[in-house]
């Protein structure tokens, strides 16, 4: 089945009036049947390239996304065991508790030992710590991705 086709009055540079008349002459076909190809090849390469860039978008996604994943896999197996170790310690200290038979509770609002200070004092540090690690890390990271040098 051949297609209706319509007529198109366009003005061409010389040079590509010329490269249409060669295609034409070395294909065997007419002036229209090289530009409806040169036309179809252009949308077909675009279609190519879009299909080229969204796979190419998808796989870094799935790349970033495995990371992630994988960082919050950790986060969950560090999480359960710090509530493993917690409920652990609410059994040992309710345990404690009942054994010394002790009436009430004092708490660290009440009176604060000071190895309980000592532990605060040793656990902001080890905080403080880890946050400035990190500071410097992201600051070399972010140093080297920019070529910079500081």
């Amino acid at each position: 089945m051949r297609a209706t086709k319509q007529r198109l009055h366009v003005r061409l540079a010389p040079n590509t009036v010329e490269r249409v008349k060669t295609i034409a002459a070395e294909k065997h076909v007419s002036q229209a049947d090289v530009i409806t190809e040169a036309i179809d090849h252009y949308y077909a390469d675009r279609d190519e390239k879009y299909v080229v860039f969204k796979d190419m978008i998808s796989d870094l996604m799935d790349e970033k996304l495995a990371t992630m994943q994988d960082k919050l896999h950790r986060i969950q197996v560090t999480g359960n065991v710090v509530d493993r170790d917690t409920k652990i310690l609410l059994e040992f200290m309710n345990h404690y508790y009942l054994i010394n038979e002790f009436k009430d509770l004092i708490t660290t609002e009440k009176y604060k030992t000071n190895g309980m200070q000592q532990a605060e004092d040793l656990i902001q540090k080890r905080i403080h710590k880890h946050h400035q690690k990190k500071l410097d890390y992201e600051k070399r990271k972010g140093t080297k991705a920019t070529g910079k040098r500081g």
